[in-house]
């Protein structure tokens, strides 16, 4: 039965976090998301630009805008009646962090035989890549990048996160030493996050539309979210609604549980979108696996199978990047990495990012297949860590088992 009180919640309009900082003295503008309940005609948006919307961003698989409102012109933009709801354009976080100190030369995690992701490309939001051998060599394997931040044309990482995450899951060295699952798989990376690894909705949801834009030109499949934020409202909760609106176009979504951990119920957004395929981190591979202290748990509200399993995300060795490199500039053609190719990287979007390898390794055996059948398989070759369920879901993904299934 439902409650009054939930159906009321659902036809609320605007974000409570709009509210709040509307309430804030001294603030003229607001940051807002507006999705509308059907596509924007040009004749509502010059009428909401008369009333004092500034548009920074059109995001039309969802029917949304992004942009700032003043103060003063709120309550007569918020009233345009094809308004769906109105969103606070809050930030995000990426859920891993990196060693400073140099890594011995190892691979994440084994290889598959017979399948390398040849042919199919995988989508990352992060804080950019950089151009690392292992990603480069002998052909170059970044088909396509887009800054959100600093608008610069080439591939960077002022981080270094975007990197190691990438490279956990995709970097191969040319002699064969280093080795990730989905080591000949195609990148295409969106830089969504700054130097300090956060993340503004609105350029995550302007990153969004750009790869639903060219996911046919690249033969995207997946897409990889390696960041989240708290949500304090499901019925606002934007990062959720847009990953299920790409998974419904046929990108299969690979989200983190966040680094929330051990507590009930801290998975992050958009970890908590039921469609979404949500992963925790372990400590290692095998049967002495266990599940990281700090990976989010469930349950979900309303869905209680979250996580939907895990895979390795602690201290797992992957590519490092020069963070100081920036394409064009005199110090680009020198790289500081002599000796320091490789570092570690802990989080749950280590885990997100190998998941993403398994699903390319399934898009490599079957490419036609829907997200939701990617999803069901991926469940279905975990092996149990003997954990409870709101910590290591189905269990850990087993690439073997992936090489070894016959559709």
């Amino acid at each position: 039965m439902i409650s009054i009180s939930s159906c009321f919640k659902s036809f609320i309009k605007v974000d409570p976090a709009v509210k709040r900082y509307i309430s804030v003295k001294k603030v003229k503008t607001i940051p807002v998301i507006i999705t509308f309940k059907r596509p924007l005609d040009p004749k509502s948006e010059s009428a909401m630009k008369r009333k004092g919307l500034r548009i920074k961003y059109h995001i039309p698989f969802m029917n949304a805008v992004t942009g700032k409102i003043s103060i003063g012109n709120f309550d007569s933009v918020s009233s345009f009646v094809d308004i769906a709801k109105i969103y606070f354009d809050g930030t995000a976080k990426l859920m891993g962090g990196i060693e400073s100190r140099d890594t011995a030369l190892e691979s994440p995690g084994p290889a598959s035989v017979h399948l390398s992701g040849k042919g199919i490309t995988a989508a990352f939001i992060d804080s950019g890549v950089y151009p690392h051998p292992d990603l480069t060599r002998p052909r170059n394997r970044i088909t396509a990048f887009k800054d959100y931040i600093n608008e610069i044309n080439e591939p960077y990482d002022d981080n270094g996160h975007g990197t190691a995450c990438i490279g956990a899951a995709f970097g191969a060295s040319i002699d064969g030493k280093f080795k990730a699952a989905a080591y000949d798989c195609n990148i295409v990376c969106a830089k969504a996050f700054n130097s300090l690894g956060y993340g503004c909705f609105s350029d995550i949801l302007a990153a969004m539309q750009w790869i639903y834009s060219i996911k046919e030109k690249y033969n995207i499949k997946v897409l990889v979210l390696p960041f989240g934020c708290c949500c304090t409202s499901r019925y606002f909760d934007i990062l959720s609604l847009a990953s299920e609106a790409l998974w419904n176009n046929g990108l299969f979504i690979s989200t983190c549980a966040g680094n929330l951990g051990p507590h009930e119920a801290s998975i992050t957004s958009p970890g908590i979108c039921g469609s979404a395929f949500t992963t925790g981190a372990c400590t290692v591979s095998g049967s002495s696996s266990r599940v990281a202290p700090f990976s989010g748990r469930g349950p979900v509200e309303g869905k209680f199978d979250k996580p939907d399993a895990v895979m390795p995300g602690y201290k797992i060795a992957t590519l490092n990047a020069d963070t100081d490199y920036i394409p064009g500039s005199k110090s680009s053609y020198q790289s500081k990495l002599s000796g320091q190719q490789y570092t570690q990287l802990s989080g749950t979007s280590a885990a997100a990012s190998m998941t993403a390898a398994a699903a390319v390794l399934l898009y490599q055996k079957k490419p036609n297949l829907p997200p939701s059948d990617i999803k069901s398989l991926l469940k279905r070759f975990c092996i149990s860590l003997n954990e409870l369920k709101t910590a290591q879901g189905a269990g850990i993904i087993d690439i073997k088992k992936i090489e070894e299934f016959n559709f």
